[in-house]
């Protein structure tokens, strides 16, 4: 049964906190490839970790008086002031079930200073609000109103195993995940191209020793993280070929896209990107170059429930398999319904994280991952709910 319920306001708050938890802290310390590689690095870590941390949270309320969160990742603010100053404006008042619609008029809104980037996310931060208050007004999970659960069981592969000089640690890593149910686990690489034959030869016996770890059925990936150059990916994928990785993920930046289908061509190791690309429109540009074996869209950076699930439908019909980036639970909901879906990637709270480095999570109400697979969500809508401890900036929007 079809509602009309009108959308009466749309608010954004901006929080100074990361939504990858740990994740922003522990990255700066650790060895890997990154797009700011090639440049010299100043002070410690990586120098691609130096923009502030944030995150926009936005709540939709409905006429009905039902309320909806969704969030992105927003680190400098911009999302947020454009929520605040233009996009939530074009979703009020429309009817919150026209939800194709809605991201029509936002994408088309914005055109002049949106496209990707910080626009689109703050639409998927919107969108997913949208949804979720959808859901809680028809007492349902998202998902079932994306047309699942798909009856298939949705397996999370444990994201990540860290590079470190001992491959002792490395293997121990390894197993940890293994024991803890995982059938998947992926690992990001050390070197780059900076580092030569020598960083070669240590990402090969790095990966070696994960395989020789794991047991035959668990399926291992590998992040280069957008960190290497065309010569340096094609000799690493030649070395990689024969250890029997699930795919090597973005071994060149997101816009060298013809580089990535070169790569692919070789026929080598399959090739996974798109954790950092945006709308419809960026990932038919893949699919029409033919450059990834696995997409891999963002529900908060590709513009939502409504565009991931596009995305989904489009490599269907290309016979591409769609596993998004990042653990969340829109991101889950999607999953569920999507029959070319089957992983969902899991930032876990892993081994090398000693007890008091952990931070609590920014929302109640995350599906658990138990023996590697998600729980199936039984509240309706997205089903989060605003931690106040963790966010005392957003305590009045805490149901």
């Amino acid at each position: 049964m079809r509602i009309h319920v009108e959308i009466v306001s749309v608010e954004a708050r901006h929080v100074a906190r990361s939504m990858w938890g740990n994740f922003w802290q522990q990255q700066k310390g650790v060895r890997g490839p990154s797009p700011m590689n090639e440049f010299p690095r100043r002070g410690e870590g990586w120098s691609w970790y130096t923009w502030p941390q944030g995150v926009v949270v936005v709540r939709v309320t409905l006429a009905d008086g039902t309320t909806g969160l969704g969030y992105s990742e927003d680190g400098i603010g911009a999302a947020t002031l454009m929520v605040n100053a233009h996009l939530g404006r074009i979703a009020t008042g429309l009817d919150a079930t026209s939800t194709e619609q809605i991201w029509e008029q936002m994408y088309r809104s914005s055109i002049v200073y949106g496209r990707k980037g910080a626009a689109i996310e703050a639409m998927s931060a919107i969108d997913i609000a949208i949804w979720d208050a959808v859901g809680k007004s028809l007492g349902r999970p998202v998902y079932e109103l994306l047309g699942g659960p798909s009856g298939k069981t949705v397996r999370a592969y444990a994201s990540k195993v860290q590079p470190d000089d001992d491959l002792r640690e490395v293997r121990r890593m390894a197993r940890d995940y293994a024991e803890r149910g995982y059938t998947g686990v992926k690992a990001n690489f050390p070197y780059g191209p900076a580092d030569g034959r020598t960083g070669l030869l240590a990402n090969l016996r790095y990966i070696e020793a994960i395989r020789d770890e794991l047991d035959d059925h668990i399926d291992l990936m590998s992040d280069a993280y957008m960190g290497w150059d065309r010569p340096f990916a094609t000799a690493m994928l030649r070395g990689l070929a024969g250890l029997g990785l699930r795919w090597v993920e973005e071994p060149l930046i997101p816009d060298d896209v013809s580089g990535h289908a070169m790569l692919r061509d070789l026929g080598l190791v399959p090739i996974a990107t798109g954790e950092h690309e945006f709308t419809r429109h960026g990932f038919q540009h893949l699919l029409d170059a033919g450059a990834a074996d696995v997409l891999q869209p963002d529900v908060h950076r590709v513009g939502g429930i409504t565009e991931l699930r596009r995305v989904c439908q489009m490599a269907s019909g290309s016979g591409i398999e769609v596993i998004p980036h990042v653990y969340s639970a829109a991101t889950l909901h999607v999953v569920l319904s999507q029959p070319n879906c089957g992983w969902i990637e899991h930032l876990t709270n892993p081994s090398y994280w000693g007890a008091d480095q952990r931070v609590d999570s920014l929302f109640h109400g995350e599906p658990e991952v138990l023996a590697g697979s998600p729980a199936l969500p039984t509240a309706p809508g997205v089903g989060l709910t605003v931690n106040a401890a963790a966010m005392p900036e957003l305590a009045d929007w805490q149901e």
